[in-house]
């Protein structure tokens, strides 16, 4: 019905155009001749033909008039008019998305702490060190660990300017990395944040005694249920794209660490699943978390800026972190490029058969690679695979399970990587100080 409405609509539009362009001899003599006629019932066949050849006759033929009326995709925002089953959240693929900026080669960074961009001995060295090597792109903080806004935005909105700080002046920082052929990409720490929730306890997770619950560090967590904090992040993501950044990172996607063991003991709300019986706890913090990476993909399409997210390295292992809200295959499946967090040091004894992964460097990347390459392999929209490797040591897992990572340990992850036939990486440092001679 809908499909012979939209057709009698244009047909009922080309008629009053070439009835416009008639003399009013015509007009009169056509509506004397009208007034004449008996209207007679017209099948559903013949207003079909008629409008096709309508159509073709004016070129106005739109191919998807012959395509099959399906549902609607699921991953879609507003699917066209006769093609139920096009997604038009993916108009732009990746290659459309990319900035002039990114590497031909593929993006090869470093993480660039921001509160250390405006010390010009460290800046240098970052800068210096990417202009004279294979590599090529930095990651900066748009919204740190703990909720702080470090970018000079000009926004008007009430919250984003309760929690900026103002370090970084965005454009000049991205047009000084542009001028030396770095690619740019903003980190957004997503639902890990102590800043926004303390001016809004209700969008975070309470206690009984109504306080803000918070981790063992002292960290408070925004609830991803929530529609108004997923816009909040998204508005932040919305205003770094506006400023010029090359590419969205959207980190700590996820719930707290061991949320499954203590969530019920906390009040919030959950959102849209809060009275569907007939989901577990865990599959509504996967449908939270999935349905966020899926919203910022959707409402950063028309920015026409690629979007990455990071997850455990350990989301692939098990597919299913529902504790966490983690789902490796759909997210991935959302994203323009994944970057799981593949810290040797961040895994168990016993990972992929190694006992001490944090004195195997090479064999646990090759290893975990290998996995990731069959999981994304089988996906509808596969994502650029981008790993986080370590160029820290990990002195807090234990004598005899960590060793110092030096120059020879960077090397080992980074060669993994093109052994198994990828080129994108980023290391990660917290406060920037990266190992000198590694041949990146």
């Amino acid at each position: 019905m809908k499909r012979k409405t939209k057709i009698l609509s244009i047909m009922l539009s080309l008629i009053l155009i070439l009835s416009s362009c008639t003399s009013s001899k015509n007009k009169k003599s056509s509506q004397k001749e009208a007034s004449n006629t008996k209207v007679e019932e017209v099948k559903d066949e013949d207003i079909d033909k008629a409008a096709k050849e309508i159509l073709e006759e004016r070129g106005l033929v739109n191919e998807a008039i012959e395509k099959p009326v399906g549902e609607a995709y699921e991953v879609g925002v507003t699917p066209d008019d006769y093609n139920m089953d096009y997604d038009t959240s993916r108009l732009h693929t990746l290659e459309e998305k990319k900035s002039k900026y990114y590497p031909k080669d593929g993006v090869r960074g470093l993480y660039f702490n921001t509160y250390n961009i405006n010390k010009p001995e460290i800046y240098d060295n970052i800068t210096d060190l990417i202009e004279n090597s294979n590599l090529n792109a930095v990651v900066v903080d748009i919204k740190d660990d703990w909720g702080n806004v470090t970018m000079k935005f000009d926004t008007e909105d009430e919250d984003i300017n309760y929690s900026k700080i103002d370090i970084v002046d965005p454009k000049a920082f991205i047009e000084d990395m542009h001028s030396k052929g770095i690619y740019v990409i903003g980190r957004v720490t997503t639902f890990k944040d102590s800043i926004i929730t303390e001016k809004h306890p209700d969008w975070g997770f309470t206690l009984d005694d109504g306080t803000l619950w918070k981790n063992a560090s002292g960290e408070a967590f925004m609830n991803p249920f929530l529609k108004d904090v997923q816009d909040y992040n998204i508005k932040i993501a919305k205003l770094a794209a506006k400023a010029g950044f090359d590419e969205i990172q959207f980190d700590y996607v996820r719930f707290a660490e061991g949320f499954e063991t203590f969530g019920d003991t906390l009040d919030y709300s959950r959102g849209e699943y809060e009275d569907n019986k007939d989901m577990e706890e865990g599959e509504k913090r996967v449908a939270a978390i999935t349905g966020f990476v899926q919203r910022a993909r959707e409402e950063l399409q028309s920015y026409n800026i690629p979007m990455s997210i990071d997850v455990f390295g350990y989301a692939l292992q098990v597919r299913h972190a529902d504790g966490i809200g983690q789902d490796f295959d759909q997210m991935a499946n959302q994203t323009d490029a994944i970057s799981a967090m593949i810290y040797p040091s961040h895994w168990g004894s016993g990972s992929f058969d190694i006992e001490k992964p944090d004195l195997e460097p090479y064999n646990l990347v090759c290893r975990y690679l290998d996995e990731e390459q069959k999981i994304l392999g089988d996906l509808e929209h596969p994502p650029v695979s981008r790993p986080w490797i370590q160029d820290f040591t990990a002195t807090w897992i234990g004598e005899g399970n960590w060793m110092e990572y030096d120059a020879d340990a960077v090397q080992a992850q980074i060669d993994a990587i093109y052994d198994k036939g990828q080129n994108e990486y980023l290391i990660w440092n917290a406060s920037s100080k990266y190992t000198e001679g590694v041949d990146y």
